[in-house]
């Protein structure tokens, strides 16, 4: 997505990935291709196992890591309980934390604002051999096959 934020433009390639178990082989192709990671934990349910795995997966990776609370417009949200599950676990501050609800689009812009400004770009060396890494590819009928790379 093209996105721009005091007044430069970037290129945000942003991966949706399942936090089912049965989907380890996709998050972890998906943490191969990044720089970062939203840990996006729901406020009415806290952190779940598939979560943490998920969580010291893209570590391994040395990943950035943008805590996300989801779900605030909810009744039943817990955000105190919550918020001391995240810092627990990842040993970061409350205020790091961001407060969101893709329903209301609460923390949208504050999300997008902190990967611009914490996650770094990708590396490499335009002058180098090129290399890729295959993420996903699509077969389109009547056409060739359709590669999404990094």
């Amino acid at each position: 997505m093209e996105y721009v934020y005091q007044g430069d433009n970037y290129l945000l390639n942003l991966i949706d990935t399942p936090g089912h178990v049965d989907f380890s082989y996709e998050v972890s192709r998906s943490i191969a291709a990044c720089e970062g990671a939203l840990l996006i934990i729901d406020a009415t349910q806290g952190i779940q196992a598939q979560t943490i795995s998920n969580l010291y997966l893209a570590l391994e990776h040395d990943l950035e890591i943008i805590p996300v609370l989801n779900k605030m417009d909810m009744i039943s949200a817990m955000p105190d309980e919550v918020k001391d599950q995240i810092v627990e676990l990842i040993g970061c501050d409350r205020g790091d934390i961001i407060e969101a609800s893709g329903k209301t689009g609460l923390g949208v812009e504050q999300i997008l604002e902190t990967i611009v400004n914490k996650v770094p770009p990708p590396k490499g060396d335009p002058d180098a051999p090129l290399q890729a890494l295959i993420l996903i590819r699509y077969l389109i009928p009547s056409e060739e096959s359709m590669p999404t790379l990094k």
